[in-house]
């Protein structure tokens, strides 16, 4: 089974928050709330994002992040390859070359079904994701956080 790591997910789920609420700013402790998730956690996941060109950020009062660019052109695969280390195996590791390499079949078969994973995701994107977007909204509230 193929898992992805909490901080793939969480930033799956910051994108998607932001496709939701795209009227502005979002702070991430508003976010962290919405998923009751760590606030620094998020922050280190939206660090992350920031590097990768999926978000920008503002600091300070009014400050906040938001997306980069429409939820439509952020492909669930590119996401995915920004956050998650994908080795699946232990000779994907380049500290640890692994004995077998080259007449072993397997690394060629892990790395063709990592690519095929990739690329269902490339298919959606996080507009994809937001179709139902008054549903999404009342469940992840308002981005005010109480006071």
């Amino acid at each position: 089974m193929v898992q992805l790591t909490d901080r793939t997910d969480l930033g799956l789920r910051m994108l998607l928050y932001l496709a939701v609420h795209d009227d502005g700013r979002v702070s991430v402790a508003t976010i962290a709330q919405a998923y009751g998730a760590s606030e620094a956690h998020l922050s280190k996941v939206a660090q992350a994002l920031v590097h990768a060109g999926f978000i920008d950020t503002l600091p300070g009062r009014g400050g906040g992040v938001r997306l980069t660019r429409s939820p439509a052109a952020i492909r669930v695969g590119a996401v995915v390859r920004a956050l998650e280390p994908m080795p699946l195996a232990a000779c994907f590791a380049s500290d640890r070359p692994c004995v077998v390499a080259g007449p072993c079949g397997l690394q060629p078969a892990l790395r063709a079904a990592r690519e095929a994973f990739l690329a269902v995701l490339d298919g959606v994107t996080i507009a994809d994701a937001a179709v139902q977007r008054p549903a999404l909204r009342g469940r992840l509230g308002s981005k005010t956080p109480p006071g």
